[in-house]
């Protein structure tokens, strides 16, 4: 399950996504009930991966010339383009080099462009970072569109692609040859109940920016441009009656329902184009996205960060493996042995089948063959419990995504076997009987840290029991118990989690050190 964050300046919407399926959406005002609902909501659902798609009217771009320089000195050009047009901005600002002059110095030709109140968007970046929400990058729908172009088949020559997110808005984005040079939002008071009658609105706009496409000479006088205009089933009529290609112009108007059959979309409404625009944006590559400085991305860092602990945990493992080298090499021995024992077993009740008087003798050799290979067998099921085994399926639990950051400093590892003794089950005293058929468990302390909160201490023990619930759901392990826990703040009482846990109260303890003891049966049989 996927989903972007679509901000139009109006409110937040949160597309879901199945692969190229829509599976719903909801919508948060751009006020305070609105920004409370969106921080819950962060907070309860899944902590997932997530892009920012934004499209709002206070966003601005031009094309500037820069001297054709390299490097250091290219970025200081640009840097000072972009504190001169966008000083407000702060790190929601764009700058691409598009061309160069064909003509004198031959300067670069860049697009810059920013979100000229960032204030806007601002709140919701905050949020997202306060909730500890991955955010991978921030999107601007403009420069998005350019993603629509193949599929439309508008790359080449001039094209002006004319497209409604939202019910009071127009958004026209100019590109030539698949780069964007322009695009400006304009608003229109369509009906929200009617959008039948789009044609009246649109045209005037689309008009106005022609003509100043032209002025500004960004097309040519004697140049033919594509005007791609995007509508639903129902404003299919009306674009048709007022759009008509002419001697300057080149119409070309697209269903949006075509488009998602086109691309194999599931499941939308094809009334506006938001959903398209979303389901491309959430198939952008890269980290960064058009706006945004590293600072909004670190939560995502973070979380490839777990990804990493894994790795680092899969090292351990084989480290593991390393150290139990000499009881693998014995469990390889034992499992040939086994093999040839078995296959003289087979022989010998072969013949005590087809010859029976003959060979009794023969028989009773073989039954001892049998136990030898019974015992063997045990021998082999028990080499298997090893630091390796327990270690590889710790880790595959503490490595999902919803128990947050974890650092593991040390395992300190032993076996346990019970006996009966009057009915009642005992540890063993002394070192585990390999041959025995009573099984062998893992026992384990597991020491390690977590991020604790300053503010919010329930937030710290939360994230234990957590781990401990998601331990216990594993198949194999029986007991969990907390020995240390991260943080506590009632002198000498006992704290109780959801866990099941009851720990002892150290108002000094706040290093977020923890520490359990597991439980884990042996590996199946099979």
């Amino acid at each position: 399950m996927s989903r972007i964050f679509y901000f139009t300046g109006y409110r937040l919407t949160v597309f879901h996504w199945d692969r190229k399926s829509f599976t719903g959406a909801c919508s948060f005002e751009p006020d305070t009930d609105g920004l409370d609902k969106f921080r819950e909501y962060l907070k309860t659902s899944e902590n997932t991966s997530t892009k920012l798609l934004i499209d709002v009217i206070e966003e601005d771009f031009r094309t500037v010339t820069i001297p054709h320089v390299y490097g250091r000195d290219r970025k200081a050009v640009l840097s000072r383009q972009l504190d001169r047009h966008y000083r407000s901005s702060n790190q929601f600002v764009y700058a691409d080099v598009t061309g160069r002059e064909k003509t004198g110095r031959k300067d670069d030709k860049v697009l810059i462009g920013g979100v000229t109140n960032p204030q806007l968007v601002q709140p919701w970046v905050n949020i997202a970072e306060e909730c500890g929400c991955p955010l991978s990058g921030i999107w601007t729908l403009p420069l998005l569109s350019k993603q629509l172009l193949p599929i439309i088949n508008a790359r080449q020559g001039p094209v002006l692609l004319v497209s409604q997110q939202v019910n009071s808005n127009l958004r026209q984005t100019f590109f030539r040859d698949g780069k964007m040079l322009a695009s400006r939002q304009s608003v229109i008071n369509q009906d929200a109940e009617d959008i039948s009658n789009i044609g009246k609105f649109a045209g005037p706009e689309v008009d106005r920016t022609t003509e100043f496409l032209r002025n500004q000479r960004l097309v040519a006088a004697d140049e033919v441009m594509q005007i791609h205009v995007l509508g639903s089933n129902e404003q299919i009529e009306s674009l048709e009656a007022t759009f008509a290609s002419d001697a300057k112009n080149d119409v070309r108007i697209h269903n949006i329902s075509d488009i998602h059959e086109k691309i194999g979309l599931k499941d939308l409404s094809g009334k506006f184009a938001d959903e398209l625009f979303a389901w491309l944006c959430m198939n952008q590559m890269g980290l960064s996205g058009h706006y945004g400085e590293a600072k909004e991305y670190k939560q995502y860092y973070y979380t490839l960060g777990s990804v990493a602990l894994y790795a680092m945990s899969v090292l351990v493992a084989l480290s593991a493996l390393l150290i139990t080298e000499s009881n693998v090499s014995s469990a390889i021995e034992n499992l040939r042995s086994v093999e040839l024992i078995s296959d003289q077993a087979v022989e010998y009740k072969r013949v005590y089948k087809t010859k029976f008087e003959a060979y009794e003798p023969v028989f009773t050799h073989a039954r001892s063959m049998n136990s030898a290979v019974d015992l063997a067998d045990r021998i082999f099921r028990n080499s298997r419990i090893s630091p390796l085994d327990f270690m590889v399926e710790v880790s595959n639990v503490l490595a999902q995504p919803g128990l947050g950051k974890i650092k593991i400093d040390q395992i300190e590892w032993a076996t346990e076997q019970y006996e009966e003794d009057g009915g009642i089950k005992k540890v063993s005293v002394g070192t585990p009987d390999v041959t025995s058929e009573v099984q062998i468990q893992h026992v384990a302390i597991l020491k390690g840290r977590i991020n604790i909160s300053d503010s919010n201490y329930r937030d710290s023990v939360a994230q234990v029991n957590k781990m401990i619930i998601a331990l216990l759901q594993h198949g194999r392990i029986e007991e969990v118990k907390a020995i240390d826990m991260p943080v506590e703040v009632r002198s000498e009482k006992n704290f109780g989690d959801e866990g099941g846990i009851e720990t002892k109260a150290d108002p000094r303890s706040s290093s977020g050190v923890f520490s359990l003891r597991i439980k884990m049966k042996a590996p199946d049989r099979a």
